[in-house]
């Protein structure tokens, strides 16, 4: 009997060994939705959620056939632990759910197989972030909820990765978005969203807009997704931002359709696409400073598009398309003054009514040059050459250096803009260095920034460009206070002094 008991003992203990070393997760299945009320409590009381005042952790998995969890209390955290809350994917039911609710983080759980994964209705000021969300029919839904930030998660295998219906001022930021049936965001009749910095990639439609106004989609890479990378879809959608993304390898670019009205298409990669860009009855918009680089077809217009914009005037410039051919041997803004500038001397004909009037003969790239007086700035560089290295300081002598290397000729250029008010010069007193040898560069000038054209020969340099007597505008902000200040402790000193 001894024996019989010892061998039992050995085999739990064995079980207990084994289930530490594979790290074996307790599971929660339950036909029962699981609730954090409103005064704290959780029912049932037997949910694998562990409380600690306002932080709420799972300790196991959980499946469920009817809503995960449903949250009806205001600040407070729900933590995932690394846990996997799981659906069956019936119609409906969703993972978690929050309805006129604040001040909620939700992170680090594992979404699956609900139909809507995590669903916030008449919802703001809340936090989902590093977040595993896969398998749902949408992974995320926003519904009337503004002020939400949707940060850092995993979003994939989903139908719609996320989509905010008639909801404003949320802010979605470094998502992976992949390999969604549909779209990795759709934007349905909501407006002042702001889309940064996500990984958009191997879904249907990358990013979608119907009847959505005055949204900002920025710094995104949309790359190989099945359709489009960007469409706007009717009802039509205006007023929005596509400002810096990297939109590559999908079959179109950008799609507007049914989408007039001032949407801004600036400073973005359009590369290797079937088409760049396609227009079905859309006018009035404007593209300038992005890179059309080895479409298939740069812009396809259907016969009902009209006229839209495509560059920024001289001398800012339009934008720079792989297959133009032209030459750039004038300067000013109608190209008839002797001297190169940067931008070709033939316009850029896309279709009647469409023309880029000033194509830039150099890939265009933005480096970021810092924040000052808390205003961002950014140095602008047209060029044939490949750019690495870039720095600004306006406390040192070289106020703005940056490297060149080889380009597809011989002859290498940059065409630099800087911000006035970033950094300013009296009397133009400017000095550009090509490596060691000072240079002569063409100086142009709009309200708003300073233009450098010059040449060189090619190799691995550094340019550096530095003013005599440069004074970076943002200064006078703090010099005024200052002399103020100064001016006034005198005036006490010496009153101090005469009594």
């Amino acid at each position: 009997m001894k024996r019989v008991v010892s061998e039992m003992m050995f085999t739990l203990l064995l079980i207990g060994m084994l289930a530490l070393a594979f790290n074996i997760q307790p599971v929660k299945a339950t036909g029962e939705t699981i609730y954090i009320r409103a005064d704290g409590n959780i029912e049932p009381s037997t949910a694998p959620i562990q409380r600690d005042e306002d932080l709420y952790t799972l300790t196991g998995n959980i499946t469920s056939d009817a809503y995960g969890i449903m949250v009806e209390r205001n600040n407070m955290t729900l933590d995932g632990a690394g846990y996997t809350l799981q659906g069956t994917g019936a119609s409906g039911f969703k993972g978690i759910y929050l309805t006129g609710r604040s001040n909620i983080t939700i992170k680090n759980i594992q979404v699956k197989t609900f139909y809507y994964g995590i669903q916030l209705f008449a919802s703001s000021n809340n936090s989902i972030v590093g977040n595993d969300i896969t398998d749902n029919d949408y992974g995320i839904y926003l519904d009337y909820s503004s002020n939400n930030r949707i940060v850092g998660n995993n979003i994939t295998d989903n139908g719609d990765g996320i989509q905010p219906s008639v909801s404003s001022n949320n802010r979605i930021v470094g998502n992976n978005i992949t390999d969604n049936d549909y779209n990795g965001i759709k934007i349905l009749a909501s407006s002042n969203n702001s889309i940064v910095g996500n990984n958009i990639t191997n879904n249907s439609d990358g990013i979608g807009l119907s009847g959505s106004s005055n949204n900002s989609i920025v710094g995104n890479n949309i790359t190989d997704n099945d359709y489009n990378g960007i469409i706007y879809f009717s009802p039509s959608s205006s007023n929005n931002s596509i400002v810096g993304n990297d939109i590559t390898d999908n079959d179109y670019g950008i799609q507007l359709y049914y989408s007039p009205n001032n949407n801004s298409i600036v400073e973005n990669n359009i590369t290797n696409n079937n088409y760049g860009i396609s227009l079905y009855l859309s006018s009035n918009n404007k593209f300038y400073h992005n890179n059309f680089i080895d479409n298939t077809q740069q812009v396809y217009f259907d016969y009902s598009s009209h006229a839209n914009v495509w560059d920024d005037g001289y001398p800012s410039g339009g934008n720079y398309w792989s297959d133009h051919t032209g030459v750039d041997l004038y300067s000013g803004p109608y190209q008839n003054e002797t001297g190169s500038d940067g931008i070709g001397d033939i316009p850029y004909t896309i279709y009647p009514n469409n023309t880029d009037g000033y194509p830039l003969t150099g890939s265009f790239t933005v480096f970021d040059a810092g924040t000052w007086n808390e205003v961002n700035y950014n140095v602008n560089i047209a060029s044939n050459s490949t750019l690495s290295s870039f720095y600004f300081n306006p406390d040192e002598g070289a106020f703005i250096h940056f490297n060149v290397t080889e380009s597809n000729g011989t002859t290498g250029f940059c065409r630099v803009a800087i911000p006035k008010q970033l950094l300013w010069v009296e009397n133009r007193q400017w000095i550009v260095h090509v490596g060691n040898e000072p240079i002569v560069p063409t100086i142009t000038e709009d309200a708003n920034h300073t233009y450098f054209y010059f040449t060189y020969s090619h190799s691995t340099k550094t340019i550096r460009i530095t003013g005599t007597d440069a004074v970076p505008e943002f200064a006078s902000a703090i010099i005024l206070p200052l002399f103020t200040a100064l001016t006034l402790l005198t005036v006490i000193f010496k009153r101090r002094k005469n009594r």
